[in-house]
């Protein structure tokens, strides 16, 4: 969830404020926002936002703090255009003032002045900045990679506008390091092109191509190549429609004339001429992949022979989710393409040789690895230290961990503990790492609620106990009645043993995990009561 804090003295300002997509250990949950405690602590010092780029892990958590202040964002038109779509959704939100921001043309928020740089990535209007200081330049590029088969307005993007900065001198680089491991170079978007000429020049039947409706670029290289080959186009599912509307709108996608049709009017053309571009390519729950792939679609349904091209990488947490929805696609008489065997897509980040010309380009003085998990950061540390920065001088910082810039290099400086914002149905909600855990062990083990009636006078059992279980998988020799039963009398054995210790309701729950234990191989959630009448 990228969020960066940047102060000096009683100004502050953020680099991005995203939201993050939640693994199997939070269940139940939408989506999970930055611990932004901090930030609220000093709100009134707080200046502005700067956005790098309009993907949901950039701007999705700006309604959250928008809950708190007002807000001045700087950004390019893309971005603000989904932002305003954002935060429709939403409801008690102070105000939003938009800083229109040009790529080249330098702003300044407070103390600080910002070159924006345009880089390429997996959206359009991506950008880096170089960050004036009252001590120094800090680039921070943003996500990005390079390919300079890629044009942005007839001009490739390089990184001369970065070197220029680093001629002038860098004093601390914070960098993508989302593909450190990667060896190489990051495929050009264009190669994925010359798959999709060939792909869709082979087509048979109908081609499904689900990929993120962000990537407006790759949007509108498949509809020139369906144009060019008389074939149509239709559009599935609503982040597709809103963000392609969108783009149009801004004159930032082209569509080839008589491309474009609906998905209910599919049936009038032939089979082997009609492309649809879809949402789900991570099996995304109500994407309309995913529905169609569980034949839950109102307007489409899969025919024997339909190709499926998965144009994303699978993202970790998501591969069951995918591997499931293949498997449905295949059940009904599809075929799937996907990454891992055909060339159907390229990543938006830069793999080792793009860093390392980053590195190279900036020549800074201190460095700082930034996006991507422990790992990655490291290996990106490692690059620096192979391209001259010294060890003293890279530091690799995890949520939370203040980072100390002054002329002379980094120092760390206090460790702020952090908690995962929670959001559920839309709402935020309070929860802990220590509340997922729990939760998990409820799904994993199930529950044991367990009943003592005893005389409120003495300590006198009124009727035996009574155990409820819910959840509990039973080792196939169990007969769980009868397990029910067993655990009624282990209880009451119990409570007349420990009835006069004050920690009787302990002694009781432990108890109770020891026997379910032996019999469902984990210890479940114990639950007991004692009632006095």
């Amino acid at each position: 969830m990228n969020c960066l804090v940047v102060e000096w003295g009683e100004e502050m300002i953020l680099i991005d404020c995203g939201i993050q997509f939640p693994d199997a250990s939070y269940s139940g949950v939408d989506l999970l926002t930055p611990d932004l405690a901090y930030v609220k602590r000093r709100i009134r010092h707080l200046k502005g936002v700067i956005i790098t780029h309009g993907h949901d892990d950039h701007i999705g958590g700006i309604p959250f703090l928008l809950r708190e202040k007002n807000l001045d964002v700087y950004c390019t038109p893309f971005p603000e255009g989904l932002l305003r779509n954002k935060l429709a959704e939403y409801s008690d939100l102070k105000e939003i003032t938009y800083h229109r921001i040009e790529p080249r043309v330098s702003f300044e928020v407070g103390s600080f002045r910002f070159d924006p740089i345009p880089v390429a990535h997996s959206i359009i209007e991506a950008l880096g900045f170089a960050m004036e200081t009252p001590i120094g330049t800090i680039v921070h590029t943003g996500d990005f990679k390079h390919d300079p088969k890629e044009l942005v307005n007839g001009k490739a993007l390089s990184f001369a506008p970065f070197a220029e900065w680093g001629d002038k001198g860098v004093l601390c680089l914070f960098s993508d390091s989302t593909n450190a491991e990667r060896m190489g170079h990051t495929p050009s978007e264009l190669d994925i092109a010359t798959s999709f000429e060939r792909l869709l020049g082979e087509q048979t039947a109908r081609i499904f191509i689900a990929l993120f409706a962000s990537n407006i670029k790759r949007i509108e290289k498949i509809m020139h190549i369906a144009h060019r080959q008389g074939k149509k186009v239709a559009l599935g599912g609503r982040s597709m429609h809103s963000y392609t509307k969108l783009a149009f709108d801004q004159s930032s996608l082209g569509i080839p004339p008589e491309t474009l049709i609906l998905l209910e009017d599919l049936d009038r053309y032939p089979d082997n001429q009609v492309i649809i571009l879809l949402t789900g390519s991570q099996a995304e729950p109500q994407s309309a992949l995913v529905r169609i792939s569980q034949d839950n679609h109102k307007e489409v349904e899969i025919k024997n022979g339909d190709t499926i091209i998965l144009s994303s990488r699978f993202i970790p947490g998501n591969e069951r989710a995918i591997t499931q929805m293949i498997d449905h696609l295949y059940r009904q008489g599809a075929d799937v393409l996907y990454e891992s065997f055909h060339q159907v897509h390229v990543s938006g980040h830069g793999c080792q040789d793009e860093l390392m010309m980053m590195l190279e380009a900036v020549k800074p003085k201190c460095f700082v690895p930034i996006h991507g998990e422990y790992r990655h950061l490291a290996k990106h540390a490692k690059l620096a230290r192979r391209v001259g920065v010294s060890e003293e001088q890279i530091k690799i910082i995890e949520d939370g961990q203040i980072l100390e810039v002054s002329k002379d290099g980094l120092a760390l400086g206090e460790k702020l503990e952090l908690e995962k914002g929670v959001v559920v149905d839309g709402l935020f909600m309070a929860g802990g790492r220590e509340l997922f855990t729990q939760r998990a062990a409820l799904a994993k083990a199930g529950i044991v609620f367990l009943a003592v009636f005893k005389n409120a006078r003495s300590h006198k059992l009124l009727a035996d106990p009574i155990i409820a279980t819910h959840g509990l998988l039973y080792q196939r020799e169990i007969n769980p009645a009868e397990a029910v039963l067993e655990a009624e009398k282990k209880a009451k054995e119990a409570y007349f043993k420990y009835a006069k210790e004050p920690d009787v309701v302990e002694r009781l729950r432990i108890e109770m995990r020891r026997f379910f234990k032996k019999r469902v191989s984990y210890k479940p959630i114990v639950i007991p009561m004692i009632l006095e009448v």
